[in-house]
């Protein structure tokens, strides 16, 4: 079972994406504050990250940049998750593996998580 990790400061959304990711058998961990997100990647070893941008009080692309440059996480694909539809240009900046804008069609976000885990 594909492991994925879900990080969004969102308690509505976090609920949501995990039921729909838990009920296509993914085995799922959410973090909603980005402090935690470096020590649950340890402990649960995911095999995506799927991330929120606008954190309350990061950035999602940043944390994106320092995942993709780390020797211990480059290898997790992470689709960025976000609101704000002009992103697209930036995902090559921080090294993501794709993008999810809210709101989201159900089949796209378990599609793009289906790609970037095979």
């Amino acid at each position: 079972m594909k492991k994925v990790l879900i990080v969004d400061d969102d308690i509505d959304i976090l609920t949501v994406v995990q039921m729909l990711l838990s009920m296509s058998h993914y085995s799922v961990q959410t973090v909603s504050k980005w402090q935690d997100i470096h020590n649950t990647v340890k402990s649960f070893s995911p095999d995506l990250i799927l991330l929120d941008v606008a954190l309350s009080g990061a950035d999602g692309r940043e944390i994106c940049r320092q995942l993709k440059r780390s020797d211990e996480t480059r290898h997790i694909p992470v689709i960025l998750f976000s609101a704000y539809y002009d992103l697209a240009n930036n995902i090559k900046d921080c090294m993501a593996n794709g993008l999810v804008t809210k709101p989201f069609e159900r089949s796209y976000l378990l599609e793009t998580i289906r790609k970037n885990t095979a």
